[in-house]
């Protein structure tokens, strides 16, 4: 069946299939024929679901090219919907068409805007809400009249537009509504059908925007591969599984191919296909028998005491496990963590077990209060970096202007902005004037004036500085958060160059290629991706399902919802191990730790000194039934292998 793709030269496809049955493979195929037979590798989108996903496709597209057109590989074009919607968006003539500039907020710069949003005086709840409804109405491509009743709305969504405009910026929720507007338009005629071929993988990922853009983009081949149950939200969109489901329903003439089997331990795919039975999975897209004949020794679960204890015993055992392999390669083994504290904890022991450790598929997002520059040192160290590589970039000015003050001087930003659009000034110009000025042209002009003489002074101190001094520079060298960038660094890189590998870091990471580089994941990284062998550790009730599946305060209709949510996203993860998964667990940990972590308490009981939590592992191991791995005691584990 992945052969008759691969050759596949008709119009339209839809490929679909169960969790590894090799829906990628049929893609990364299907280009390796297209450039063999001639194509023009530019003329070729491939479409992944994240930067993780593109680097791994591209990987196999060298392997399956062969040695003597590797070079072509690199000129296809594989990268994610929402990166081809900002190309698209940030040509000349889009640009001029939409009177928008595609610079995209991450979450840290995001929170900025959300401050200067709350100068409305909404109450921040209903901002928030009303913010959700317009990025889902964007994404779902509504028309504008059919969902603005007018009024308080019309008003939040205007101020919003103005804010981002100003600031020459752009919402990730936006981008796709907004190319799909274009790419309809007169105006974006000659874009249309820019790529001869555009190949989809986890179509059921994108946004109904982002799919309708990538359908846009194809001259003579479309096609679409997806599984519903493995539908996960990518970077701020609201996936569209209908889109997928309903592919071949709304198009005529064209070929739908169904893949079968899982390749890889069949264990582990009768544990994926246990859980398709639960919640809204849809059977039909389980495994069924695998298509390899391994042994199922490699799927189990461990139970231990405490954190302490699981994180202790389980890098013992991965550390002796993996020294075992004949041909070591670190990079096919992942670490599942289910949020950023039990990442950095499980990378500083996997570092004390001598390995080396990326995080770039783990909640590299930049944290911290900023009304505290002292608790957001990586993102004051980030906004330093974006002044140094574009001194005019005035979202990262808006950021600067805003550290140290508990409403981050949102109300002297906003009168920047009317001073700005009343003597018709860029927000540049309008801070620059504003410093000659004797006089406060608005109020509290100082607070920015003063963040503006700060920044104009770094700018002018750190010219010209490059790789590691300017990491050094900006208080970066130290800081968890840049690790991968300084791992990717030369030492010569400038400011721009540097910053650019930072920004993709925090916003859509790629992975270390070097092979003896373990990999420490979030659920939401193991998309398009897939290991030789995977730990889930922390595999808790709380932690997975988060605890707002079983929150008394929440209605029976949104437990549910989160609930099937966080079951594809577990099973697809684990579905990603081809020889060995690993679930692990703790059955108790300090009450105060567990409260602060969102663990699921089951019981609170008195222990020495203190309270304890007792907790449940992940209720998605007893949804499994009979697939489900069998439980061996942690301690039962590591006398096996003589590490007691």
């Amino acid at each position: 069946m992945i052969e008759t793709i691969a050759s596949f030269d008709g119009r339209i496809a839809k490929v679909q299939g169960p969790a590894r049955s090799g829906k990628t493979e049929a893609l990364v195929r299907r280009c390796a024929c297209l450039v063999r037979g001639g194509a023009a590798p530019e003329t070729i989108l491939v479409e992944t679901s994240s930067a993780a996903a593109a680097q791994a496709f591209r990987r196999r597209l060298r392997r399956a090219i062969g040695p003597d057109l590797q070079h072509a590989a690199d000129d296809v074009h594989v990268r994610t919907a929402l990166e081809t919607c900002v190309a698209v968006l940030d040509a000349p003539a889009a640009r001029a068409a939409t009177g928008r500039v595609p610079r995209l907020l991450n979450d840290a710069e995001y929170n900025f805007f959300l401050e200067d949003m709350k100068t409305l005086g909404q109450p921040i709840r209903r901002l928030r809400k009303m913010l959700d409804f317009f990025y889902r109405q964007m994404s779902d491509l509504e028309p504008r009249d059919s969902w603005l009743a007018g009024g308080e709305e019309e008003a939040v969504l205007s101020h919003l537009e103005r804010v981002l405009a100003s600031r020459g910026a752009m919402l990730a929720q936006e981008a796709p509504s907004l190319c799909a507007a274009y790419l309809r338009s007169d105006a974006g005629e000659g874009v249309r059908g820019s790529y001869a071929y555009v190949l989809c993988d986890d179509f059921q990922n994108m946004s109904r925007a982002e799919q309708t853009c990538l359908c846009l983009l194809a001259d003579r081949q479309l096609i679409a591969c997806g599984n519903p149950n493995q539908q996960q939200a990518a970077r701020a969109s609201f996936p569209c599984a209908e889109g997928f489901v309903q592919f071949d329903a709304r198009r005529r003439d064209l070929a739908v191919f169904t893949l079968s089997g899982a390749h890889g331990n069949p264990a582990i795919a009768a544990f994926a296909d246990g859980l398709c039975d639960q919640g809204d999975m849809d059977p039909a897209f389980k495994a069924g028998i695998a298509s390899d004949a391994q042994t199922s020794d490699g799927i189990m679960a461990v139970k231990w005491s405490t954190p302490e204890d699981e994180l202790d015993g389980i890098t013992k055992y991965l550390r002796i496990l993996l020294d075992g392999e004949e041909d070591l390669h670190e990079n096919r083994t992942c670490v599942l963590v289910p949020n950023k504290r039990w990442a950095l904890m499980a990378q500083q022991v996997l570092k004390q077990r001598g390995f080396a450790v990326a995080l770039a598929g783990a909640f590299s997002r930049l944290g911290g209060d900023p009304r505290d520059s002292a608790r957001a040192r990586a993102l004051v160290a980030y906004t330093k970096l974006n002044l140094l590589a574009d001194p005019r970039d005035m979202t990262a000015w808006r950021s600067w202007c805003g550290f140290d003050n508990y409403l981050t001087n949102s109300d002297a930003w906003g009168g920047l902005q009317a001073f700005a659009e009343k003597r018709e000034l860029t927000l540049y110009d309008a801070l620059a004037l504003a410093d000659q000025l004797e006089d406060e042209p608005f109020l509290r002009a100082h607070a920015l004036v003063e963040r503006w003489r700060a920044g104009q002074k770094l700018i002018a101190a750190n010219v010209g500085r490059k790789g590691f001094g300017l990491l050094h520079a900006i208080g970066a060298d130290d800081l968890p958060e840049f690790e991968e960038t300084a791992r990717a660094l030369v030492g010569d890189e400038d400011a721009a160059a540097v910053f650019a590998l930072q920004r993709a870091n925090v916003t859509d990471p790629a992975l270390p290629d070097d092979p003896h580089v373990l990999h420490v994941a979030s659920y939401g990284a193991l998309c398009g991706v897939e290991y030789d062998n995977i730990f889930a550790i922390a595999a808790v009730d709380g932690f997975m399902p988060r605890r707002d599946a079983f929150e008394v305060i929440s209605t029976e209709e949104d437990r549910e919802r989160i609930m099937n949510e966080e079951r594809r996203l577990f099973c697809n993860s684990v579905s990603k191990a081809s020889k060995r998964l690993v679930v692990s667990y703790f059955s108790k940990a300090p009450l105060e730790l567990a409260e602060r972590a969102k663990m699921q308490v089951v019981r609170v009981k008195a222990e020495g000194n203190g309270r304890v939590a007792s907790v449940r592992p992940t209720a998605f191991l007893a949804e499994a039934g009979n697939a489900a791995p069998v439980t061996t005691g942690g301690q039962a584990l590591l006398a096996q292998h003589g590490l007691n």
